[in-house]
């Protein structure tokens, strides 16, 4: 029965994941702050089903739905197709450890980018895994990042037209395995 709400799961967090990517259209139901309570409200269900520990499962969905989803993911998230001169880049605290690596003419592209969306998932999918006692969730966010990054290259080579909305149902349907079987 696990793997079977394991699986159901991925499949709801799919879904949810690009209906989020969506931009609001002003109906009440497409308002970000269901769509947060609702992602709320249904993990909190899960890991609860999955742990058996309410302050667990409590703290986990918190930080999952607060640090995982709701950040918003910056600049970096065109993985080299916007402007280095975005400002957004310098919002994110770990930027400037990367400048500090990278050569001034790689900043804000692709592999720059990369590595800034490794961060910006994968801090929050280590502190998920200490929180669940499951080690695998470390891996979630740096592979959410490649898929993203896979995505655009695909869009850069002309395979696929819409990156974002690809990316977001894959990662979705990944990051609802990775809970689901955490």
């Amino acid at each position: 029965m696990k793997y079977i709400i394991g699986f159901l799961y991925a499949i709801y967090e799919s879904l949810w994941r690009r209906w989020k990517g969506k931009s609001s259209d002003g109906k009440w139901y497409n308002h970000k702050l269901v769509k947060m309570f609702l992602n709320l409200f249904i993990t909190f269900g899960l890991l609860l089903y999955l742990k058996n520990a309410w302050i667990i499962s409590l703290i986990a969905t918190i930080v999952y739905q607060f640090l995982y989803w709701t950040r918003n993911h910056g600049a970096f998230f065109d993985y080299g197709h916007g402007s280095p001169d975005d400002k957004r880049y310098d919002e994110w605290v770990w930027v400037k450890w990367i400048k500090k690596i990278v050569p001034k003419e790689e900043w804000c592209g692709f592999w720059f980018d990369y590595m800034c969306m490794c961060l910006r998932y994968g801090i929050p999918s280590i502190l998920l895994a200490i929180i669940l006692g499951s080690p695998i969730l470390c891996f979630m966010g740096f592979i959410h990042a490649t898929i993203y990054a896979f995505c655009w290259k695909l869009k850069d080579w002309k395979v696929i037209g819409k990156p974002i909305a690809i990316s977001e149902y894959i990662v979705g349907f990944t990051c609802g395995l990775f809970m689901g079987f955490c």
